[in-house]
């Protein structure tokens, strides 16, 4: 690859204004090295406002961006980071390359050095980074679940998610392309970076504990996320239902037959009105978890249906650096 390429910098932010300011300010120290180091003659930042309530925007329009060029998105409510990301890729159409990054530091601003260096030197197309020692760092059960929720979603696909793996992650022009043809408005990002494909690279990640604010992850909200996800994008838990009902109606045919036996040929009691209604609840309950599955298919039909957009902007600020004659040539070659 050659030089005078450009490089933007997508990070959604919901309710981080604690940590916006060591965010920028490190970011630009990275960014200084990335422009020396190889060639990058446009580092762009563009940061999207997800309905923060803590005044975030505000604060990203009064912080010292060191000469990068800046791009502040303001949503009209909260969409989520599904969406926050889709908005940062749609407005970095002029990038070679792409870093998705969360901003509440937990994704050290400094190995963005590594991303870089490995989409120069290796030539892939995206450049993702996942969490190593998973079980130690969240416990058992949070890993369990998790390896749970990516076995359910890669079954039967003709391609993987890789487990662990984050959004913090670079791509390259033509993979942010092929993203943006993608129609869907309930987006399972994760699922789609598999699906596109192109060559990928994983890097191990320990991610730092978090020093200022609060997460607005917590377990419920993952749960209900990880169930929106399996839905909006594969159709294994209906495969999976539909094995399930396959080994309950095997198994009760063979109970059946059992029961006719014992009590033809052998000395038996009936069974009891208790074991009927343990079977009948039993029985019941399934049914009702297939229905509710069911219908959280539909109503995901009934959504995309509807063609609503992704996400709706507010407000689009933009902030262009100081007038370099490097930044200037950058922008010459990008406009031609």
């Amino acid at each position: 690859m050659t030089s005078g390429q450009s490089l933007s910098i997508v990070v959604p932010v919901f309710n981080e204004a604690e940590n916006l300011s060591y965010l920028v300010s490190r970011l630009n120290m990275v960014c200084e090295r990335i422009r020396h180091e190889f060639g990058i003659d446009t580092i762009h930042y563009v940061f999207i406002d997800d309905g923060s309530s803590d005044g975030s925007f505000d604060a990203l329009g009064a912080l010292d961006y060191a000469g990068q060029g800046v791009t502040l998105l303001q949503f009209s409510r909260n969409f989520g980071k599904e969406a926050a990301l889709s908005a940062g890729i749609d407005s970095a159409t002029d990038a070679d390359a792409i870093i998705m990054m969360d901003a509440d530091l937990q994704h050290p601003p400094e190995l963005l050095v590594d991303l870089v260096r490995v989409w120069k030197t290796e030539g892939v197309d995206s450049v993702f980074t996942y969490k190593e020692h998973r079980r130690a760092s969240e416990g058992a059960l949070k890993a369990t679940l998790s390896h749970v929720f990516y076995w359910v979603m890669n079954r039967g696909a003709r391609f993987s998610i890789t487990e662990n793996a984050g959004d913090f992650r670079l791509i390259s022009r033509r993979y942010a392309n092929a993203l943006r043809l993608l129609p869907e408005s309930q987006r399972f990002m994760k699922g789609l970076y598999g699906w596109v494909g192109f060559a990928q690279r994983g890097l191990p990640l320990t991610p730092p504990p978090r020093e200022r604010g609060t997460t607005s992850f917590n377990g419920a909200r993952l749960m209900a996320m990880s169930f929106d996800a399996m839905t909006s994008f594969t159709t294994a838990p209906l495969r999976l239902m539909a094995l399930a009902g396959l080994v309950i109606a095997c198994v009760s045919a063979i109970y059946g037959v059992y029961i006719v036996v014992e009590r033809l040929f052998f000395t038996a009691n009936s069974m009891g009105i208790a074991s009927v209604l343990a079977l009948m609840a039993f029985f019941g309950g399934m049914q009702m978890i297939f229905l509710g599955l069911l219908g959280e298919y539909i109503g995901k039909t009934v959504l995309e249906a509807k063609r609503r957009p992704p996400y709706i902007l507010a407000e689009k600020r933009v902030i262009s650096p100081p007038a370099t004659d490097a930044a200037a040539s950058a922008q010459t070659e990008i406009s031609s």
